[in-house]
């Protein structure tokens, strides 16, 4: 069961919302309300799998000890610190078993010709998010910022059906102070029409726009990773569908988790800004997976900086070597851990290290610019710097693997393409519809590309006056009071009741068959 399936919208979402708006009224209480959505999260959980709910439940409960006995030591102290430190290698570990053990097998035997087989373990859905989700509690923690520890506060925070399977990767804080909060004053009819409404529009963005590409972008990628021959044209048309397929899949999902937090009364941190009219690739990652650029700034990036300026300036490093150290490495390094993260393969490896490069030069360039007055790089031309490397990571992310990627990337080059630009072949291709091949694969790509560059106005922006989402960082709390008052803004009208109808009637027609989001496979 996901967002999508047929079963979660038209039989278990209205009896979540009609059972959690039922007990708010009925009871002053908080605690049946709250007992209503963990049953709820555990069910939908273990319709992904039975044996998926233990794992989940494991991890919750002993992350939630781990948590119980940090709080009886004293701050700072070696017990405390080491329980920190057993509980981070606990979830480290629970996540390698499941998503690592198969890769290093399959390197060791490779590099030291032994036969090492990985147990077969089918993969938990969401373990990659709930177990990062996790750590973060388990460091708020130590740092004493976790002022009463309740348990069914835990549960749900550890197992809310909205995020639990993709995120987004949120913080106690951002959890906690709205569930002691009265319930009565999250809730109403309100808050139910506007987190509708961003479902509805995350749902048409998943069922519509991305699904109906997928079939293109598959046939590309099976096709190289078998081997086959693809063109030049192909090659391109594949790479771009790609990632727009995963721009509005993600997308989707992103307005999909925030309505419906609103729809029970916890607004989630906001995840998604419209990536894709960035002009730079720093700005790109300020708008893309916002909460999971939060965790690897908070917990690796900044910490590796401040020990490599200390070292710096200790050391009276050249203002080259300070650069490299301060700036690059860190940022290299944080970005192969966020590919790695992503999966278990030497694709998403270079992924992420396609985008450490790129982002090392484009925050060296920032800061030569700064001091040397280096030409400001027009916006278009920032873009298409930004978009290269971001669409050579996408295709080492989505090939079956590195090599295919690899061949991929060089027939969009020009070097071993088969039959040319093969414009005429994709014409013909078709992005299918209900079985019917309505738009010609290379038109729906290109709209699609205009849709998420030249849309005046994203879902939050719309929505802004209401406030769905919270500010990933502190600093969006200014930004987002000024720049989301738009005039393009819902309004719970009929005018704007008869459109939001109709794209959640298109969604509901396209959607419900097995097309889970992209990001439940990381």
């Amino acid at each position: 069961m996901s967002f999508t399936s047929y079963t979660f919208l038209l039989v278990f979402l209205p009896i979540v919302l009609a059972g959690h708006y039922l007990l708010t009224r009925v009871f002053t209480s908080q605690k049946p309300a709250l007992a209503w959505l963990i049953v709820a999260s555990l069910v939908f959980y273990a319709s992904l799998g039975p044996g998926y709910l233990l794992v989940l439940l494991g991890s919750v409960v002993t992350n939630f000890a781990f948590a119980w006995q940090m709080r009886r030591m004293p701050e700072g102290g070696r017990g405390r610190r080491a329980v920190l430190i057993t509980g981070i290698v606990a979830n480290l570990l629970l996540l390698g078993f499941y998503k690592y053990t198969g890769f290093l097998a399959e390197n060791i035997n490779a590099l030291l010709g032994t036969d090492l087989r990985a147990l077969a373990a089918a993969y938990p859905v969401g373990l990659s998010f709930y177990t990062f989700i996790q750590i973060g509690f388990l460091l708020d923690t130590y740092v004493g910022q976790i002022e009463r520890l309740s348990f069914l506060n835990y549960l749900l925070f550890g197992t809310f059906f909205p995020y639990v399977t993709a995120g987004p990767l949120v913080r106690q804080g951002e959890v906690f102070t709205q569930l002691d909060t009265p319930v009565r004053e999250r809730t109403g009819a309100r808050f139910l029409a506007v987190g509708l409404t961003m479902f509805a529009m995350g749902l048409f963005k998943k069922a519509v726009m991305a699904d109906s590409v997928a079939p293109y972008v598959a046939t590309m990628f099976d096709t190289a990773g078998a081997g086959g021959a693809v063109s030049t044209g192909s090659a391109w048309v594949g790479a771009l569908a790609y990632t727009f397929e995963l721009y509005f899949d993600f997308s989707g999902y992103s307005d999909m988790a925030l309505g419906l937090g609103y729809m029970i009364g916890v607004r989630l941190p906001l995840n998604f800004n419209s990536p894709l009219k960035a002009t730079s690739l720093v700005e790109f990652w300020r708008r893309w997976h916002m909460t999971m650029v939060r965790f690897f700034t908070s917990y690796v990036y900044t910490p590796m900086t401040a020990t490599m300026m200390r070292r710096g300036i200790r050391r009276k490093w050249p203002q080259w070597v300070r650069l490299l150290a301060v700036i690059c490495l860190p940022v290299f390094v944080t970005f192969v851990l966020v590919g790695f993260w992503h999966g278990a393969g030497w694709g998403f490896i270079i992924s992420g290290a396609i985008h450490g490069v790129a982002l090392s030069i484009n925050l060296t360039w920032r800061e030569l610019g700064a001091k040397r007055r280096l030409p400001r790089i027009p916006a278009p031309v920032g873009w298409l710097l930004m978009m290269v490397p971001l669409v050579a990571s996408l295709v080492y992310l989505r090939a079956p693997d590195a090599g295919s990627a690899t061949r991929i990337l060089a027939t969009m080059a020009g070097l071993g393409a088969a039959g040319g630009a093969s414009v005429a072949q994709l014409y013909g291709t078709g992005v299918l519809f209900g079985g019917l091949t309505v738009v010609p694969a290379i038109l729906w790509t290109i709209f699609l590309g205009a849709i998420a560059l030249f849309y005046p106005r994203n879902t939050q922006e719309i929505l802004g006056r209401y406030e769905v989402g919270l500010p990933t960082i502190p600093s969006q709390e200014k930004e987002t009071g000024r720049r989301w008052r738009p005039p393009i803004s819902w309004r719970p009208n009929p005018s704007w009741a008869i459109a939001i109808a109709v794209i959640a009637g298109l969604g509901l027609v396209f959607a419900g068959g097995p097309s889970p989001f992209l990001y439940y496979r990381y």
